[in-house]
């Protein structure tokens, strides 16, 4: 009988380290989830000033152009 109680116990403490695993993965997880966003996010600007810049270049290339040709 003892030893049944004894072998429940490590069971109920490994369930308990599992359960408090899964509590830390959920966490991480979540904050991953979020640092992802926020990294799309920040990429999603740094594409469109990025885009700007490339416009902002060509309209001077092409007044350049102008002036050269002028």
């Amino acid at each position: 009988m003892a030893k049944i109680t004894e072998q429940l116990n490590k069971l109920k403490d490994s369930i308990e380290n599992i359960r408090k695993n899964m509590d830390v993965l959920k966490l991480e997880n979540t904050l991953l989830q979020k640092q992802q966003e926020d990294l799309v996010a920040q990429k999603a600007i740094l594409i469109k000033k990025n885009e700007t810049a490339k416009n902002e270049i060509q309209s001077i290339l092409d007044r350049i152009k102008n002036i050269e040709m002028s």
